[in-house]
Formats: C-alpha cells, sequence, structure tokens
C-alpha cells in the first residue's frame, strides 16, 4: 500500500499530527501531546474515512465517490439520517460546538474524496473505492478514539475492538492472515 490516507488528509489540510490509539488503554497514546484544538481532528478525521467506507460499500455509494455526484453537504449524504448524531459525538468528544465540529468534518470530507478519486485507478469497478478504503482501515482504526464508539453506530464491532489497533510485527502478521480469510467485507479474491 502505498499511500496511508490518514497521514495524506492530515498533512493536505495542514492539520497537527494526529496520536495513534494505545490498544491497551483505548486513549491516545501521549495525551499530554494532544493540544486544545487537535482533538477535534483526532476525532472528525478517522470519523468521516470511516462513514464514507460504509458509504462506499454499494454500487450507488462507489459511483457517487469516483464520479463526485455530491450535494455541498456531503455529511448528509455519507452518514445520512445518522449525521447529527456522529457530529453530536465528534463535537462532545472534542468539546467543540456542534457547527464548528461539522464545518471541520465538511473540509475532510471534501479533501477525502479528492484524495480517494486521486488513489482509486479502477473507476469502472462497481467497489473500487471500498476496496480501496478497506486496504486504508487499519490506517484509520488506529487513530479513532474508542470514546466515540462507532463500532456500534455502524454496525460493526471490530470498529471499536482493541486487536484492530494493535501493530508491530506479531499483529501485523496477524492481520495478513485475516486477509486469507473471506469476511462480510470482500471475497477471497479480493484480498490480495
Amino acid at each position: 500500500m502505498a499511500v496511508n490516507i490518514t497521514e495524506l488528509i492530515q498533512k493536505n489540510l495542514g492539520l497537527a499530527e494526529l496520536q495513534k490509539i494505545d490498544p491497551n488503554t483505548q486513549e491516545v497514546k501521549k495525551p499530554e501531546d494532544i493540544l486544545s484544538g487537535q482533538s477535534l481532528d483526532q476525532a472528525a478525521l478517522p470519523t468521516v474515512l470511516l462513514g464514507l467506507y460504509k458509504f462506499s460499500g454499494n454500487k450507488e455509494g462507489n459511483a457517487a465517490i469516483i464520479n463526485g455526484a455530491f450535494s455541498t453537504q456531503l455529511l448528509d449524504v455519507i452518514f445520512g439520517d445518522k449525521k447529527d448524531y456522529v457530529v453530536e459525538k465528534v463535537a462532545r468528544y472534542a468539546g467543540n460546538a456542534t457547527g464548528k465540529t461539522e464545518g471541520r468534518m465538511e473540509k475532510i470530507a471534501t479533501e477525502a474524496i479528492r484524495v480517494i478519486k486521486e488513489n482509486v485507478t479502477d473507476t469502472k469497478s462497481d467497489g473500487a473505492v471500498k476496496t480501496f478504503l478497506l486496504d486504508q482501515k487499519k490506517n484509520i482504526l488506529v487513530y479513532l478514539p474508542a470514546e466515540l464508539q462507532l463500532g456500534e453506530l455502524f454496525d460493526e464491532d471490530a470498529i471499536d475492538d482493541r486487536t484492530t489497533k494493535m501493530e508491530g510485527p506479531l499483529s501485523s502478521r496477524m492481520h495478513w492472515i485475516e486477509k486469507l480469510f473471506p469476511g462480510t467485507d470482500r471475497r477471497k479474491e479480493e484480498n490480495f
């Protein structure tokens, strides 16, 4: 995987460096390094990317991202009727007003779609975006604060699972082995 979408968007938008989540405590590894405004980005960036991942799960979502068929309110399209709930969760985590939070998340969504379109080469495939984001899922989850409990919202327990945020030689091998077994996200042939 040549690109890490989380780090690329962070860099493109000039955001402060995000902190990885400690799988043992489920909190940022160095809480003392989190600046007051950084907690918004810490929650908003992985949340928007996970929303796009779930949104791209069907042909219509995939096509909408590839073709840029969005209104100006990206969060309404990505999260649907759960948008206000998601924005509220991120705002509460960051200690910010929902208006400011929603604005930041819209900005992140716009950049995320641009980056996805730039990096997805197989625009004819019905699942190209989902496959790209599925391959990026590990890069997204290591920054996602567990306090948000988005696994419950997206009906996917693995999002909040500690083991998905573990890193290191053994964990990397285990995540590679996961690809050998087809899951609900993709068929075995799509793993490699």
